[in-house]
């Protein structure tokens, strides 16, 4: 425990040190501790090549995954899916990456077709979904139209939404505190608010007004029976009234002030005229899990109670200092930031000051701790055009700062600027007024009622679900899972809750399987579900979209997307002689939208009709019954002629070989072909011997093909996960592998090098995602400008193997050639 300094005059306190087991501090510790070695938490981190883009350009990142306590890289989980979903909250790109040492690269193409407007861009770890999406990486993603239109402007003002944060929780009677407060608007943006404070009678008390992002605070000392109201001027002088948090009887306040090396801490008590005096109360500070201070503080009395806490004893992050009473109960509680040391760096140091088009450039990165030692970590360098600057969020802000509140965090970059001005630091402790610790709520750790995890850490590519009966009861059935390309099958019980987890998928592209889950005699409906992404939370606009002021720097990047992307158009049209290409196949779509691996002629497609769906036919062997010639169906297995009309001509042959049955693109046994619903059926593929050819042996009887109805896939959603489900007991889906990053195009102009294509590098020009420092903290990269001239902004972002986060920044000037 560390030492503590005591203020003059008032109540000194004495280090604390845990008592008896019976003693209620012991187990507030004990509960904290236990808390982060069982939920092992998390937390992603993605970081892009630039602020905004637009529609047909590439989205380049990198991704993070660190321990939530200690920031180091490389956790239990080993896969990350990285989503980006529209304004209208649907899922448009999907990534599951394989991680190694916690990072991974990755890229998502935006289409030429995609609409401009503010997406949402999410990583998270099966393992994360425990928590739930509030816990999830998120941040909005500009999408501009490359066409050269602009977004619309912000959106009329509507009512101000204004909410009254008392310091440490709770005002009380005839103690003077901080009161915060945050005004937003209907976009969830902070809003410019002024006003002033009345008591009942009327009469002003105070006067307050925002600061940064509609945050402010003002001092207000509650007399007994007194309520309390705001009265805020908007637009056209309409006047809004607003209720502040009613003031406590008794209790205790707690209030923060901080000196450049402590945080002072002053506690307050009031209690009712002859209450018997308090026990003694423990004021705890921890960060992430990792207590800094435990110490005790005298309960009984009026008199102010000061702590002085170093800083230098706290990890960097944010702080969370609880003050508990006698009984162990969290009375106050406040949040307090502690920066990385001023030693801790990320320097980007190009060799040159300016350059020319196509010019190399040499860049040295080193990283380096408070002690100006060398820091081995994992890094990443973006290299974009500086038209468009914002305050977004870096590995920094988000593993320091964001990731541990409550709520969304707008701007987190600003919080960060270097210098740190008086603003900037009054800023940070306003929003850390205004919000609210994540991780978990003491009183249910304490009673130990947080929610058992249902979700596992993954290590490797699983295909997991879960079995219902048809009153969504748990059902424990035998779960078979079938796979093609290459053929694999496996058999196992659902447990007790009727989940299941199929695991070994690794090293497989994109592949169709077929779960079944086997009924009990009679039974007609069970529901399997499959795990597919989780539900969608609230979207933040972006501030780029909704900024007048950044209206002329969108403009700037419009236009060099623009200019990239004629460029790009040029180099495609650029030819290369090719020596003789043999197509060896194709996909063919028909009306229906289905791609088959085989050409319409060589199959009789039937499609089912909504009539035959809901008529008498309930299985697939049942519609097939007498519906074609030369098709015989007996006892659940369909034979199919080796010479057979398709037109319904009488078969010259006799000979019978059962066929090979697929249910989408899987190999299915005869029984579970049979028993498919034709409720769930789009269309049926009958092929011959001559048409299976693509089949090999495995077609000699002739190929039934089924494709089921999309429709017949329901989205079950708890508040917790959505799963892709059919009431059958049978589901065929698509597994994803794991995407294979591509390489960003860096062309390399050598001195005896020259070409007359186009360089359509004007938005980012360059990005390295896997920079790794060596044993002097450093790392040298090289690339060249290219056609673009201007300024270009340099961030690099990384994560030293002992949990320390890093950002840094530099410009590069691209001056074009002199004209002779």
């Amino acid at each position: 425990m560390g030492s503590l300094a005591i203020i003059a005059g008032l109540l000194s306190v004495a280090a604390f040190r845990l008592p008896p087991e019976e003693n209620p501090f012991r187990r507030i510790v004990k509960s904290l501790l236990g808390f982060y070695a069982t939920t092992l938490p998390e937390k992603a981190y993605l970081h892009l090549d630039r602020p905004c883009y637009a529609s047909g350009e590439t989205v380049w990142f990198k991704a993070y995954l660190a321990e939530a306590d200690s920031h180091r890289p490389d956790t239990l989980s080993k896969i990350l899916y990285v989503e980006l979903v529209s304004p209208e909250r649907r899922i448009v790109a999907q990534r599951t990456l394989r991680l190694q040492a916690g990072v991974a690269p990755g890229d998502i193409v935006l289409p030429d077709t995609l609409p401009a407007g503010t997406y949402q861009l999410r990583a998270y770890t099966s393992w994360m979904r425990n928590a739930g999406p509030a816990f999830f990486f998120s941040r909005p993603l500009a999408v501009l139209d490359a066409r050269g239109k602009l977004p619309a402007g912000p959106l009329p003002a509507t009512k101000t939404d204004l909410q009254f944060f008392p310091e440490g929780g709770s005002l009380v009677d005839g103690i003077e505190s901080e009161v915060a407060f945050r005004a937003v608007d209907s976009q969830g943006h902070g809003a410019e608010a002024q006003g002033v404070v009345l008591d009942g009678q009327g009469r002003e008390l105070t006067q307050f007004r925002s600061r940064h992002l509609g945050m402010g605070t003002f001092r207000l000392a509650p007399a007994p029976g007194q309520h309390y109201r705001a009265v805020v001027a908007g637009p056209g002088s309409v006047r809004t009234e607003y209720a502040l948090p009613a003031s406590q009887p008794t209790g205790y306040a707690l209030r923060v002030s901080e000196t450049e090396t402590d945080f002072l801490v002053t506690i307050r008590r009031h209690a009712a005229p002859g209450a018997a005096p308090a026990g003694p109360a423990m004021l705890l500070a921890q960060v992430r899990g990792q207590v800094s201070f435990a110490v005790a503080v005298p309960g009984a009395g009026a008199a102010p109670v000061a702590v002085r806490l170093p800083k230098a004893k706290f990890q960097p992050g944010l702080a969370h200092l609880t003050l508990f009473d006698e009984k162990g109960t969290a009375e106050c509680e406040r949040l307090v930031f502690v920066p990385n040391p001023p030693g801790v760096r990320l320097t980007l140091t190009p060799n040159k000051t300016a350059y020319g088009p196509r010019e190399a450039v040499q860049l040295r990165l080193k990283a380096t701790d408070a002690t100006g030692q060398p820091i081995a970590g994992q890094f990443s360098v973006a290299v974009s055009a500086a038209s468009v600057a914002d305050d977004g969020p870096t590995i920094v802000s988000h593993l320091l700062l964001s990731s541990d509140l409550s709520g969304p965090v707008e701007a987190p970059g600003y919080y960060f600027r270097e210098p740190q001005t008086p603003e900037i630091r009054q800023a940070l402790n306003d929003l850390l007024l205004t919000q609210g610790w994540r991780r978990f709520v003491w009183k249910e750790l304490l009673a130990n009622t947080l929610a058992k995890p249902e979700f596992l850490p993954e290590q490797a590519l699983t295909v997991s679900g879960q079995v219902l009966t048809a009153a969504r009861q748990p059902a424990v059935r035998t779960v078979a899972y079938l796979q093609t390309n290459p053929a694999r099958q496996a058999e196992m019980p659902a447990d007790a809750s009727g989940r299941f987890r199929f695991r070994g998928l690794d090293g497989l592209d994109t592949t169709q399987v077929m779960v079944r889950a086997q009924p009990l005699k009679g039974e007609r409906e069970l529901l399997i579900r499959v795990l597919g992404p989780p539900p969608i939370g609230a979207m933040l606009s972006a501030a780029l979209l909704t900024s007048p002021a950044g209206s002329s720097a969108l403009a700037a990047y419009v236009h060099a997307s623009q200019q990239q992307h004629t460029a790009e158009k040029s180099l495609a049209h650029s030819t290369i002689a090719l020596s003789t290409v043999k197509v060896l196949g194709n996909r063919t779509k028909t009306d229906d939208g289905i791609a088959r691996p085989y050409s319409l002629g060589n199959a009789k497609v039937l499609q089912v009709g909504e009539l035959a769906k809901n008529g008498n036919s309930q299985t697939v062997a049942d519609y097939l019954q007498g519906r074609l010639a030369g098709v015989t169906v007996s006892g659940g297995h369909v034979n199919i002629r080796n010479i057979m009309s398709m037109g319904g001509n009488a078969a010259k042959n006799n000979f019978l070989v059962e066929a090979l049955y697929l249910i989408d693109g899987t190999v299915v046994s005869a029984s579970d072909f049979a028993a498919f619903p034709i409720s769930d059926t789009e269309s049926i593929d009958v092929m011959t011997q001559n048409g299976a050819g693509l089949f090999g042996t495995q077609g000699a009887g002739g190929v039934i093909a089924v494709h089921s109805r999309k429709v017949g896939l329901v989205y079950d959603t708890d508040p917790k996960d959505a799963f892709a489900a059919a009431r059958t007991g049978l589901l065929s889906m698509q597994v994803p592998g794991y995407y294979r990053a591509r390489e960003f195009y860096a062309p390399r102009y050598e001195a005896a090098a020259s070409t007359a294509l186009p360089d359509p590098r004007f938005t980012t020009l360059y990005w390295a995602p896997m920079v790794q420092t060596d044993a002097t903290g450093q790392a040298q990269l090289s690339f060249y400008t290219s056609d673009a001239v201007g300024r270009f902004r340099v961030v690099g972002e990384g994560l030293g193997t002992q949990g320390l986060p890093l950002s840094g920044t530099t410009e590069l000037v691209v001056q074009p050639q002199p004209t002779r």
